[in-house]
């Protein structure tokens, strides 16, 4: 402690001595708003992989180096901060996101990590007996893999205690929902009612149904729950952002959402309760076309970007809806196409005239020759010398299951592959069963992209997963569970090393918002965000880095959280 105490006030006093020989001398130093030193620094920048110290003027960087240089920068009003060995790294990026229901999550019923069926059952109960009667009861992030029962949630196990109040709950991956039977009611499902388009009502042997509704049909239930007002989806937007923040991220990135909630958020940052910057999709459909009539947003100060489209191309694995090229190993069926060629076409065409990048759901095989195909043909209706961006750097979100044949065709198309690292913590134990061991040859690639130059990156999807970094650092270096299982054809070679982990969630995510000038990487001219930690990432086993903490979070130089 007195060790640590007379680097500090060594610091202080050599920093005084310097800014009054300056002053004396008539040299005009620079002086910085913050200085963290005392640490270990991962730049990312591969000309200075690793440093001693920063220091800051307002929201930018303007040293990088060792400690002893860093007091050239401390002046009477700089705020230095000795960071006692903690690890420091660029400001991290989850590339893809659903903020405001992460906030819904940590503020309502959350299901996610449990791994047992009638716990889940007893804690949506406990919800149920503490509401009104007749109030919508909404829970979210559970999932079967785990269950012994291996089985989805049934109507059955919701109705004896829920007799007079609606309740939905969210399975994990957001592309089903099981309901009981009053929300049925509610809704008008019966046995009777037939499939959308996109979207299917699960049936038992009888042709009652279950409860559990597939993407599209979702909507059937979805849209009689009573509409959140501006109030609660502030409360939802401020929760999600500060939850982020305490992770350690510096910036999200939405995939998919709306003009309403962006003008709460300005709010947010209006306040100065913005706690981290985000990169912003608008959702397919009327959003999408207000995006196009506006053109691209670009905040002044980088804080909220608006310049994208999210589109879905088909569902999820695991409820069996994501779109493959044969039929499920362990299912009949193909999964779901929920994306239409001659609605979506002259979209993507114009967005990619009004320099507005396009990204799309697909995981499986089908669903990713399909957004390729749409892809390819819209650039070619747009010559580059129409384009607004030359380079429009477009993006396959999940990209799960590409075919051999495709996957040259993302390097040829020069398109994004963003994946979610922690699904295959979950994935791995229904996967097999779902698509066998041919098809995971070509199922969840990492390495083997980034080896045939295709540009990656990598985001949670939270609150599908749970949003934290460590989680997504583990998956991309271990590719295990938490206990180090996988299954024999899970192709664990597919893992990265340290640095491309690093790498994945900073510079190259930065890239994949045109923001890799100004975010990604620590450098002199950049954005000041970081997102430091009580433990070393890059040298300490992978298992033990879900046991380091947040201890500080810095979003455009100010403190956004600290431990």
């Amino acid at each position: 402690m007195k060790k640590q105490l007379l680097i500090v006030v060594g610091l202080a006093l050599a920093g005084y001595i310097i800014f009054f020989y300056r002053q004396a001398d008539g040299v005009d130093q620079v002086r910085a708003d913050l200085v963290i030193h005392n640490t270990t620094i991962y730049t990312a920048n591969d000309d200075q992989w690793t440093a001693e110290a920063a220091a800051i003027k307002d929201d930018k960087i303007i040293f990088v180096g060792s400690n002893d240089d860093v007091v050239n920068y401390i002046g009477e009003q700089t705020d230095v901060k000795d960071m006692q060995g903690n690890t420091v790294l660029p400001g991290l990026i989850d590339a893809h996101v659903h903020i405001k229901w992460i906030g819904q999550r940590e503020d309502g019923l959350n299901l996610q990590g449990i791994d047992d069926l009638t716990q889940t059952v007893d804690k949506i109960r406990e919800r149920v007996m503490a509401s009104p009667e007749g109030e919508w009861v909404v829970g979210v992030g559970w999932i079967e893999k785990k269950w012994r029962e291996g089985r989805f949630l049934h109507k059955d196990d919701l109705d004896p205690f829920s007799p007079n109040n609606p309740v939905v709950a969210n399975r994990a991956g957001e592309h089903s929902i099981v309901a009981n039977s009053k929300a049925l009611e509610i809704a008008g499902i019966t046995r009777d009612t037939p499939d959308p388009d996109g979207g299917q009502i699960l049936k038992d042997e009888n042709g009652e149904p279950t409860g559990m509704l597939i993407d599209n049909a979702m909507e059937l239930v979805r849209s009689k729950i009573p509409v959140p007002s501006r109030e609660q989806d502030k409360k939802s937007l401020q929760s999600g952002f500060d939850f982020m923040s305490r992770m350690g991220w510096t910036q999200v990135q939405q995939a998919g959402g709306t003009y309403d909630d962006i003008d709460i958020i300005k709010e947010i940052h209006s306040e100065g309760n913005l706690k981290t910057s985000i990169y912003y999709a608008m959702m397919m459909g009327e959003e999408a076309a207000k995006l196009i009539e506006r053109g691209p947003e670009i905040s002044e100060d980088r804080m909220i970007d608006i310049k994208g489209i999210k589109y879905f191309a088909d569902g999820a694995l695991g409820s069996r809806g994501a779109a493959l090229l044969e039929p499920y190993d362990d299912a009949e069926g193909k999964g779901l196409q929920l994306i239409n060629r001659e609605e979506a076409l002259p979209v993507y065409i114009a967005a990619l005239k009004k320099g507005i990048q396009i990204e799309t759901h697909a995981i499986g095989d089908y669903a990713n020759r399909f957004v390729l195909d749409l892809y390819e043909e819209a650039f070619n209706a747009v010559p580059v010398e129409e384009r607004m961006d030359a380079d429009p750097r477009w993006r396959i979100e999940h990209a799960q299951i590409i075919h051999p044949d495709d996957q040259k065709r993302y390097k040829e198309l020069d398109i994004i592959a963003v994946v979610e690292a922690s699904t295959v913590k979950g994935d791995l134990y229904f996967a097999p069963d779902r698509i066998g061991s041919e098809r995971l040859k070509y199922a969840y690639l990492w390495e083997s992209l980034i080896d045939q130059g295709i540009r990656f990156t990598a985001g949670t999807d939270a609150p599908v997963e749970v949003g934290d970094p460590r989680v997504e650092f583990f998956s991309l270096v271990q590719r295990t569970d938490f206990n180090g299982f996988c299954t024999r054809d899970w192709h664990i070679e597919e893992r990265l090393s340290h640095e491309q982990a690093l790498k994945t969630m900073t510079t190259w995510a930065a890239r994949a918002a045109f923001q890799e000038d100004i975010r990604g990487t620590i450098e002199v001219g950049k954005k000041a965000d970081f997102s430091i930690f009580d433990r070393d990432w890059m040298t300490i086993e992978p298992i033990e880095i879900m046991d380091s903490q947040t201890v500080m979070t810095i979003v455009d130089g100010k403190v956004s959280y600290q431990r």
